[in-house]
């Protein structure tokens, strides 16, 4: 390959170096290549004198690797200048290397694309032969500020659980429902944080949003309340699922420690649990086989033999079903808030505490939730959905690179991998 060729290929100037042929070395992991900065180019850039003389010479190895297969390094033969007016010494600037620098232009610019990649610091270090160190310098170099987006038509709010520390547990993330984006993720999902945060952001701006859907934290409610006052704010089915769900596995282990450890149905609702939490349509079309007796029964069965055999689990078990099996596509609000009504009172005189808990939850929501049985005028049923789908994909950031002690560097990367990844490419 021709040694200007090569130059340009590494990102580098060709006029900033002596012309002459050049054999790459071949290295354990990749080529060696050298190079002479030119001697003749000695204007002082501190008094534009031409009257310089060489004061020495020193060599300085830059890597200029462009993947993780090759490790391309240029060993760079610089040249120090003397003024002869001014007295101070210099050495020329090189384009595509920066001051100091080990790296190339190319190199580092690289290494900024790959910030937008499901990529940990210390992978994206391996890819190019250097420190984590370095890589998350660079990050904090160039990635100085990530803007939020601009608030959506329909604003999902949900938090996920950031570090183990006291008071910073969770932080709160927003979200676009027809984005499929992030908006913003804020600090933390305290009222101290979310009062200081959505101030900020323009009062026209957040009439915008027209659909608020959160899970059932107060705090979401006085947020919806105070800065979004004309949303519609939808309490998402998932949570009002998890809620039962939760109540049911507890009074399933309870009912559990009441029967012997040895029996059939104490052995199966062990190994079996997921079957009492899911839709009755889910559960296999499979048989269990008893150890001890060697007779086989259908998995379903089984679950209802079960749920029978306490009163509180079969109170709970139905109400979970009743729940999975409402009839969404002609819910209109009215018939939702009479529904959800029903379901809490149902619950409430139950006499079971659990129950009685998760019904006295649902009827302080039961507006919210009738809104999101309900589908919108257009027709279109709104979800937190997406909320949880890419708290699974923060949730992956987070334990590939075992935990962040920067929230804001946590922000920048999230922001940049999910909402930002195809504007970096």
């Amino acid at each position: 390959m021709d040694f200007n060729t090569l130059l340009l290929r590494l990102g580098l100037d060709p006029d900033d170096f002596i012309n002459k042929e050049s054999v790459p070395v071949k290295t354990e992991e990749g080529f060696l290549y050298e190079a002479e900065q030119r001697t003749d180019i000695r204007k002082c850039p501190y008094c534009l004198s031409e009257d310089c003389r060489i004061q020495d010479r020193r060599y300085s190895e830059i890597n200029c690797s462009e993947n993780d297969h090759i490790r391309d390094i240029l060993r760079l033969k610089k040249v120090r200048f003397l003024c002869r007016k001014c007295g101070r010494t210099f050495t020329p600037p090189l384009n595509g290397i920066r001051r100091g620098a080990a790296i190339s232009e190319q190199t580092r610019n690289m290494i900024v694309k790959d910030f937008a990649k499901q990529m940990t610091f210390s992978e994206i270090a391996g890819r190019y032969g250097i420190s984590s160190a370095r890589v998350i310098q660079i990050f904090d170099e160039v990635i100085g500020f990530v803007p939020r987006k601009k608030m959506p038509f329909a604003l999902c709010i949900d938090e996920i659980r950031f570090r183990e520390k006291e008071g910073q547990n969770y932080c709160c993330v927003l979200y676009d429902f027809n984005g499929r984006n992030i908006v913003d993720i804020i600090r933390n999902r305290q009222m101290a944080y979310l009062d200081e945060y959505f101030p900020t952001i323009p009062e026209a701006e957040r009439r915008n949003v027209k659909y608020f859907i959160s899970d059932m934290y107060d705090g979401y409610r006085t947020v919806r309340k105070r800065y979004f006052p004309s949303a519609l704010h939808i309490v998402d089915l998932f949570h009002v699922v998890s809620q039962m769900t939760r109540a049911v596995s507890r009074i399933r282990t309870s009912a559990m420690k009441k029967m012997e450890e040895n029996s059939l149905e104490y052995r199966f609702m062990k190994r079996y649990w997921r079957f009492f939490l899911c839709r009755k349509e889910d559960i296999p079309e499979k048989t269990y086989e008893s150890k001890k007796t060697g007779l086989s029964y259908s998995l379903e069965d089984l679950v209802f033999r079960c749920v029978l055999k306490d009163q509180d689990l079969l109170l709970a078990y139905n109400a979970l079903q009743d729940l999975y099996h409402y009839n969404q596509q002609f819910f209109t609000f009215g018939e939702a808030h009479i529904f959800i009504n029903k379901f809490a009172d149902r619950l409430t005189v139950s006499g079971n505490a659990l129950l009685e808990e998760v019904g006295a939850t649902y009827r302080k929501w039961a507006v919210e939730i009738a809104n999101g049985l309900a589908r919108s005028q257009s027709g279109k049923h709104y979800t937190n959905g997406i909320a949880e789908s890419i708290n699974n994909h923060l949730k992956t950031i987070i334990k590939a690179a075992y935990g962040y002690h920067n929230f804001e560097r946590f922000r920048k990367r999230a922001m940049m991998i999910i909402t930002y990844k195809k504007e970096l490419r």
